[in-house]
C-alpha cells in the first residue's frame, strides 16, 4: 500500500467568478498564463505524491480533455494522474465516492481553484508526526471576524473547537473557560486543504455526511476524534470573485506566492512565454507577464502589475495597467484600461476607456466607448 495519494476536488462552477466563467470551469481560470488546476497538480507533485485523482464534475468532458492534452507521460514520469467526473452533494462526498481508487496510507486532499504555496511537504510530514485522524490547513487572515472561523487549539495543535462562521463568542467558551492551556485564534480560513488518514473513509460511508467544514469536522470533534490544525505563515488566495482574482495575478507577479511563479522565462521581472513583435517606443514595465504571440504597436505602454495572454494585439499609444487580458484579443489605438479583466476572444475599438471593468468572453466594444465599475456579459456589443 502506497504512503500517500491525493484528491484534487475540480468539479466547482465558479459562479461567483461568473462572467470569466460563462464558457469555462473555474479550475482553468488562469492566474498569470497558468490555469489554477494545474497549479494545483505541480503543488502536489513537487510533495512527491505519485498518485493524484481529479474529481469533476461541472463541464468534466472539457477538463479531462484539458488534463490528458497537457499532462502527458512524458510530463508526469511516475506519476499516475487520474480524472474521475462525478455527481458529488459536497466536498466530502466526492471523496467516497472515490474511496474504491484509493490505496494508500494517508490521503491529501486539495482544491483546484485556489492559489497558495502551502509547505505541502511540512503539512504531511505534521499530520504524519500527529497521528491523528485529519489535519486542516489553515491560515490567520487580516479580515471581519463575521467572514472566517475560529479555532481552538491547544499547545501540540490539537483541535478542541472548530467555527466556519462563528457564532458570538460567549455561546462557544464558556465550556472551556478553565482550560489555561487553549488558544483561542480568530479570523481562521480553512484553506481547503488536508490529510486524513484512510479510516476516515469508513466514517464517510457510515453517516453519509457531504461536507468536511460543515459537517464532517463537526462531526470528527463531537465524537472524540483526534483532528489537528496545521497554521503557519503562507500565501493563500481563493480566486472566487473578480477582485481576488485580480489579487492573486498581482500577487504572483509579485512574488509573494513564491516559488510558485507566473508562466514563462523571466528576464528582470518581466515573464515572457513566446515572440513579442513590437513598434518603437514601446515601454513595458515590471512585473508583468505575457504569453505567445503578442503584437504591441508604436508607443503602447504596459505598465505594472499586468498579465497579457496569449494571440494579443495592442494598439497605437494604448497603456494598460494593472490588468488580466486573456488570449484571442485585440485591443485598439489610444486605450486606456486599468484594473480590469477582459477575457478570450474580445475585440476593443479605439480610445476605449475601462476602468475596473470586466469583459466577458467573445464581446465586442466600441471605440470611444467608456465602461467603469461595470460587467459586460457575455457576447455583449456596446
Amino acid at each position: 500500500m502506497r504512503e500517500w495519494s491525493a484528491i484534487i476536488l475540480a468539479g466547482g462552477k465558479g459562479k461567483r467568478l461568473m462572467p470569466l466563467t460563462s464558457l469555462i470551469p473555474k479550475p482553468l481560470v488562469k492566474v498569470t498564463n497558468v490555469p489554477m488546476v494545474d497549479y494545483a497538480i505541480s503543488h502536489l507533485i513537487y510533495a512527491d505524491i505519485k498518485h493524484i485523482i481529479l474529481a469533476l464534475a461541472y463541464m468534466g468532458k472539457e477538463m479531462k480533455e484539458y488534463i490528458k492534452k497537457t499532462w502527458t507521460q512524458d510530463k508526469l514520469g511516475d506519476v499516475e494522474l487520474e480524472c474521475e467526473i462525478q455527481d458529488s452533494k459536497g466536498t466530502a462526498d466526492a471523496y467516497r465516492i472515490l474511496t474504491d481508487r484509493i490505496d494508500s496510507k494517508n490521503i491529501v486532499v486539495s482544491m483546484a481553484d485556489i492559489v497558495t504555496n502551502l509547505p505541502i511537504r511540512r503539512f504531511m510530514d505534521f499530520h504524519s508526526e500527529k497521528e491523528g485522524l485529519a489535519t486542516i490547513s489553515m491560515k490567520t487572515i487580516e479580515s471581519h471576524i463575521s467572514q472566517y472561523g475560529v479555532v481552538l487549539l491547544d499547545q501540540n495543535r490539537k483541535i478542541f473547537l472548530f467555527l466556519e462562521k462563528p457564532a458570538p463568542m460567549e455561546l462557544y467558551l464558556s465550556s472551556m473557560s478553565q482550560r489555561e492551556d487553549l488558544f483561542l485564534h480568530t479570523n481562521v480560513a480553512n484553506t481547503g486543504i488536508y490529510c486524513f488518514r484512510k479510516e476516515i473513509e469508513s466514517i464517510l460511508h457510515e453517516t453519509g455526511l457531504s461536507d468536511f467544514g460543515g459537517e464532517v469536522f463537526p462531526y470528527l470533534l463531537e465524537n472524540n476524534y483526534d483532528l489537528y490544525g496545521f497554521v503557519e505563515n503562507y500565501y493563500w488566495m481563493d480566486a472566487g470573485n473578480s477582485t481576488t482574482y485580480l489579487w492573486a495575478n498581482w500577487d504572483l507577479l509579485r512574488k509573494y506566492a513564491w516559488p510558485i511563479l507566473p508562466n514563462g522565462v523571466e528576464y528582470d521581472g518581466v515573464y515572457v512565454m513566446g515572440i513579442i513583435n513590437s513598434g518603437s517606443n514601446i515601454l513595458i514595465e515590471r512585473p508583468t507577464c505575457f504569453g505567445e504571440f503578442v503584437q504591441l504597436e508604436n508607443r503602447a505602454k504596459i505598465k505594472e502589475l499586468t498579465s497579457i495572454g496569449s494571440n494579443v494585439i495592442i494598439g497605437e499609444d494604448t497603456i494598460i495597467e494593472k490588468s488580466v487580458i486573456w488570449d484571442e484579443i485585440k485591443i485598439g489605438a489610444g486605450c486606456i484600461i486599468k484594473e480590469s479583466i477582459i477575457c478570450n476572444n474580445c475585440d476593443i475599438g479605439d480610445n476605449v476607456v475601462l476602468e475596473r471593468a470586466i469583459i466577458a468572453p467573445n464581446c465586442k466594444v466600441s471605440s470611444n466607448s467608456q465602461i467603469r465599475d461595470r460587467t459586460l456579459e457575455l457576447g455583449k456589443e456596446v
